[in-house]
């Protein structure tokens, strides 16, 4: 049907389907479907009681009378018309061809009416009535579900040939006159029927599809409020093992100590060993507390960018080299390339920091010794890049689709030789969303993975370009050390 008919029905049964006006079309079909044989059954059920009345009670009266000597015959064409319609349909089932089931439906339609005009028009004499007719159309009207184009094609397209038939059969203009008015009005009433029948069944068919719908979302927020559930009890089992694990090897170095000092035998390296394993562990808890404070900050919306004009190639290479010696030492190669000299771009140093250590820090946790570890910068169609590559396990593609959800770790075993509390790169993409950019990874499981920082290309146009960071050593070398706190090798 073209989408102006679609839209004009629409409009005067006074339903919008949208997205289920095919599916309803559909449904309709099977309705109408399964009642016109209902009443092609009872055609062929009133044919064959009529055929018996007539050949063994009134066929003396037939002979008799010219207007009724053709009426057997009309009850045979409307019986072989029946089988012949229950036949076609039995093929065009077979196939399943909507358009052909339609277009069968509105065949009989249209036989059942002018059967009831042929009725009336043979019977017009005798009885001086439009009743078959009349019984017809109201009985489809109320039984079937007809849209509105199809109503106006049957009731009006009928009523002007019934109209035409008795002009030329009725001289009396009296009685032509009362005819022409009782169709109408019955032609009127079966418009409007139809119309209540059709509105009716649309308005429950979307009423019932609203209800699948919102069943539909109801367990999808389910099934996201059960995921949560259990992302929340990870979360609180995994906080509880990261908050219980420094704190157990801080409460156990802090012992040795005491009992090395009160035993009175001080070794000054062993109590170095356990100074050291309580200051990392240390660092470790508050870089645990600073994430969650930072994503809580994030999630409210109270997380303050600073942005500034700033080389971002200085300040990536600075960031490299404060992590050098340290990673060399791990038996790992680190190796800083840039493709621009130079490039100024409007960003906030201390976020840029916080993601480079965060990825640096991935990166050795996960590189074995004699891997290596490549940092590069390069932009193209107005976006900087920082690129942070290993050679190191990589991830699985069902990793690479969690990495950044937060509070999930690739290794969920009991004991993991990475620790992590899982918020890291969760907070990094957070971070870098609340900055302007985004992150993306590309890994192959054995062949270590690569992780590209997005950043815009864009300078704050009421201020000069900022050569120092305010971060003095110190501050940068604390801050190295509690990114790198949970690293034990």
């Amino acid at each position: 049907m073209p989408k102006i008919s679609k839209r004009l029905i629409n409009i005067i049964s006074g339903t919008n389907l949208g997205e289920y006006e095919e599916e309803f079309c559909k449904h309709r079909l099977r309705l109408n479907l399964q009642k016109c044989k209902i009443i092609a059954m009872t055609w062929m059920f009133i044919c064959v009681a009529l055929l018996i009345l007539d050949y063994f009670i009134y066929i003396s009266t037939y002979k008799g009378n010219s207007d009724h000597i053709y009426w057997p015959r009309y009850q045979l064409l409307m019986l072989g018309l029946a089988i012949l319609w229950f036949l076609i349909m039995k093929l065009i089932e077979k196939k399943n061809n909507p358009r052909l089931t339609n277009g069968m439906c509105i065949v009989f339609y249209n036989i059942s009416v002018y059967w009831c005009i042929l009725i009336g028009v043979n019977n017009i004499n005798n009885y001086d009535r439009v009743l078959p007719y009349i019984i017809c159309a109201l009985t489809m009207a109320a039984f079937l579900y007809l849209n509105f184009l199809e109503a106006s094609i049957i009731y009006v397209g009928s009523m002007s040939i019934y109209i035409i038939s008795l002009v030329f059969r009725i001289q009396d203009g009296n009685v032509l006159c009362s005819h022409i008015v009782n169709i109408l009005i019955s032609v009127i009433f079966s418009m409007i029927i139809s119309r209540i029948n059709y509105t009716r069944l649309s308005k429950d068919f979307l009423s019932e599809k609203n209800i699948l719908k919102a069943k539909e979302i109801l367990l999808a927020t389910n099934e996201k409020l059960k995921m949560y559930e259990r992302v929340r009890t990870d979360f609180f089992a995994n906080i509880s093992h990261e908050l219980r694990t420094p704190l157990n090897v801080i409460y156990s170095a802090e012992q040795m100590a005491e009992r090395m000092v009160n035993s009175g035998n001080i070794n000054s390296k062993k109590l170095d060993k356990y100074l050291k394993m309580m200051k990392q562990n240390c660092y470790r808890l508050i870089k645990l507390i600073n994430n969650l404070i930072d994503i809580t900050k994030i999630e409210a919306a109270n997380f303050e960018i600073r942005l500034r004009n700033m080389d971002i190639v200085k300040v990536v290479e600075d960031i490299t080299l404060s992590v050098a010696d340290y990673i060399e030492n791990k038996g790992i190669i680190l190796i800083f390339d840039t493709e621009i000299e130079e490039k100024v771009i409007a960003c906030d140093p201390d976020v840029v920091e916080r993601v480079m250590l965060n990825l640096l820090s991935n990166a050795v946790k996960f590189t074995e010794e004699g891997g290596n570890i490549f940092v590069n910068i390069y932009e193209s169609e107005g976006q900087v890049y920082l690129s942070v590559k290993d050679t190191g396990v990589g991830m699985s593609e069902k990793a690479k689709e969690q990495i950044f959800s937060r509070f999930v770790q690739v290794d969920k075993s009991a004991r993991r030789c990475r620790e992590g509390s899982g918020i890291g790169l969760s907070l990094v993409k957070s971070l870098l969303e609340v900055h302007g950019g985004s992150i993306s990874v590309e890994s192959r499981l054995g062949e270590g993975s690569e992780f590209t920082v997005v950043l815009w290309d864009r300078i704050l146009e009421d201020e000069g370009v900022t050569r120092q960071v305010s971060k003095g050593l110190d501050e940068r070398i604390q801050m190295v050390n509690i990114e790198f706190s949970d690293i034990y090798k």
